[in-house]
């Protein structure tokens, strides 16, 4: 595991099995935001897997939530990264955790919205040299092989909000939330986790 740094610049969340495989996310200054790559870890190499696709500062429904503040917060031997932002007349707020099995992290994402929104998502773009082309199991995630080991994408359902689209081929992936039927304004809410196995 990476050694916690003093450089207020630096911000990640990993998440790293016994064996030295895992994840690592680092948070990225991009332009008045953060973006985020998310890296598979093996022992001493680390592999870029995905990287947010940020959009530009004036655009009022950008293709991942524009994040404009990030807070690291330690709970026990993990670190939780806290960011939020705001776009148009939008707010945004998200949460990226290690789960509690180790080499997978949970991300929760939420939009409080004054109207209907033209897209409201989180992208990736693929890092991954050469592109690979994902799997759909059955009833499950969407697979990137990488070497010996799998990354695995999902989204987690929740009660109280419709489950979200999770489209995904060579260049990436995307969680598209999908709206309820409540008037605006209003919060939706959509989960996904990434996890190696």
């Amino acid at each position: 595991m990476s050694e916690p740094s003093n450089d207020p610049n630096e911000h990640f969340v990993e998440s790293i099995r016994e064996d030295g495989v895992g994840l690592f996310v680092n948070f990225v200054k991009q332009q008045d935001r953060f973006g985020h790559v998310v890296a598979l870890v093996q022992g001493e190499s680390c592999t870029p897997l995905f990287a947010s696709i940020e959009g530009p500062s004036d655009e009022e429904w950008p293709e991942s939530p524009p994040l404009q503040e990030i807070h690291l917060e330690e709970r026990g031997p993990a670190t939780v990264a806290m960011l939020v932002g705001k776009a148009g007349h939008s707010h945004w707020s998200v949460a990226v955790e290690p789960m509690s099995e180790p080499g997978a992290i949970h991300y929760s994402v939420a939009c409080r919205m004054q109207d209907h929104p033209q897209c409201i998502c989180s992208r990736y773009g693929a890092l991954l040299e050469p592109a690979g082309e994902p799997t759909l199991e059955r009833d499950g995630p969407w697979v990137w092989k990488v070497g010996d080991v799998e990354v695995c994408v999902d989204v987690i359902p929740q009660e109280n909000f419709p489950t979200p689209e999770l489209p995904a081929n060579a260049r990436g992936f995307e969680v598209n939330a999908s709206l309820d039927h409540e008037p605006f304004p209003k919060t939706i809410q959509w989960r996904y986790k990434i996890w190696v196995r």
